[in-house]
């Protein structure tokens, strides 16, 4: 990784003027006390205090012998590109996805699931499962209900994977490559700004997927909606207001000021995974 040339001006002249550092760099090194702002009037000035301390720090970020970052793993490649472990767009491009399956008893996934409780792959072995040709992906935001999900009795086998709160791109690309596709894709997940956000993330990736959203919902919001859910949390820029899906939890989350936790609202059953018309797409009640 080549040495920005402010660090190297500062290293040679001991001085630099504040508006051409790099402020996530220069906060490093105050905290570190390797250098120190001057202030004359309107004109700071970045001042170095230990020449050799700036040398050191230097060369341990920039070191001098030749890395080639892209014959590395992800997060070493990583560092040497940019100083950091998780200074990049992705930390892993491979990582697990645990899930349920529920499909004929004599079938291996069936059987592992019900001896250990869940199944996983990697993201990059996916696309390797021998699923049937029939079958439905429920996906699901948080632990507990994951946890939970049992659709032993189903008439077509249902793959339930958990995604997690903070789910990563490659999980969700991931969902993608199974050899045989599913025939329907409902995400379970938090009726905030979060799981909303998440389940978008999701479409992107799976633009059939659809929002469970049950008939209840507005009674729930009413009785137990939580506004430090929606509080504590930020839109992000990215999330599409106009997305129909999603219309009806957002009205009602304006209405209540208020967000859902998913753990408060029932499973989705059987016939809400297979029915492609699910009332995601209706107004609010």
């Amino acid at each position: 990784m080549n040495r920005p040339a402010w660090l190297t001006r500062l290293l040679e002249n001991g001085s630099l003027g504040f508006s051409a550092a790099n402020r996530g760099q220069l906060a490093e090194l105050l905290g570190l006390g390797i250098v120190s702002i001057r202030s004359a009037g309107l004109r700071r000035t970045i001042v170095v205090a230990d020449s050799d301390q700036l040398a050191q720090w230097l060369q341990a970020r920039y070191p001098t012998h030749p890395i080639d970052p892209d014959r590395l793993a992800t997060r070493g490649g990583n560092i040497v590109r940019r100083g950091g472990s998780k200074v990049g767009r992705h930390a892993h491009e491979v990582l697990p996805l645990p899930f349920k399956w529920f499909g004929d008893g004599q079938d291996r996934l069936t059987r592992i699931t019900r001896d250990f409780g869940l199944a996983a792959a990697l993201t990059d072995r996916l696309a390797g499962l021998a699923l049937p040709e029939r079958w439905h992906l429920l996906t699901i935001e948080n632990w507990e209900p994951f946890l939970q999900a049992d659709y032993t009795a189903a008439p077509a086998p249902v793959m339930v994977a958990y995604l997690g709160g903070n789910v990563s791109d490659a999980v969700l690309k991931a969902l993608d490559t199974f050899g045989s596709a599913p025939l329907s894709v409902l995400h379970f997940g938090d009726y905030d700004w979060e799981g909303l956000y998440i389940f978008q993330r999701l479409q992107r990736f799976l633009p059939a997927a659809r929002l469970y959203i049950p008939p209840d919902i507005a009674t729930l919001f009413a009785d137990f909606g939580d506004r430090r859910l929606i509080e504590r949390q930020i839109r992000k820029a990215a999330f599409d207001m106009h997305d129909r899906a999603c219309r009806p939890v957002v009205e009602l989350m304006a209405r209540f000021n208020a967000g859902l936790e998913q753990e408060i609202v029932g499973l989705p059953r059987f016939s809400d995974l297979a029915d492609g018309r699910h009332q995601s797409s209706q107004a609010v009640p």
